[in-house]
Formats: structure tokens, sequence, C-alpha cells
């Protein structure tokens, strides 16, 4: 009796089947877990955005490894969110100082030579 009630539920979270009409078929095909991008946007100077990705790329191959496939998709994107957002963050920052470093008069040549004093 149970086995019948729980298979023609009206309230889906009680049966242990999965009805065609609350659950549509859906693409399973192995999700990307985006660890070598989350690796290579290690490399960039957006420290906590970068380790974060990282974070979340291992923990999606681990949920893939566990089963839970739309866990692992979702964690996916975060991390591919993440490392692009790093790799475009650490382009801005690296593309910035190089800016303000050539911008800058070289020490070097210095109008006036120290030392020297104006007869005035």
């Amino acid at each position: 009796i149970s086995i019948a009630y729980t298979a023609f539920s009206p309230r889906p979270s009680i049966s242990r089947h999965s009805s065609i009409a609350t659950n549509p078929p859906m693409d399973r095909s192995k999700p990307k877990d985006y660890l070598i991008l989350a690796i290579i946007a290690c490399f960039c100077p957006v420290w906590p955005v970068n380790i974060v990705g990282f974070v979340y790329s291992i923990m999606s191959r681990n949920s893939l490894e566990q089963g839970n496939i739309d866990g692992a998709r979702r964690l996916g994107r975060v991390a591919k969110l993440l490392s692009v957002v790093s790799l475009v963050g650490g382009a801005v920052i690296i593309v910035a100082c190089a800016v303000n470093l050539s911008s800058k008069p070289s020490l070097t040549s210095s109008p006036e030579p120290r030392g020297s004093f104006s007869s005035s």
C-alpha cells in the first residue's frame, strides 16, 4: 500500500519516484568543472577572487564524482564566472601598472644635476 501511495502521491516531495511533469528531461552530459581555467586564473593578481574560483572548480569536480550532476553544473558555472572575472581583472591591473610605470619620468634623467647651486 505504501508503494502505491508514494508513486501516486499528489505531493512530489514525498514520493521517491521522479515525475516527468515535475522534472523534465534535461541534458545529462558531463558538466565542465573549468579546472584548467581556474588554475590559469590563479596567476593573475586578483588573489581572493581566483582562489575562490579554484575552490568552486574543485567542488564541482567532487559533486560530479558523487553523482550530483546539477550541483556540479551550477558550481562549474560559478567557477567559470569567477575565473573569467579574475582574468579580466588581472589584465586590467597589469595594463594599469604598465601605463603608470611608463608615464612616470625616469629618475636617472633629472633636468638639473644634484649638488649644483645656481649663482644668483
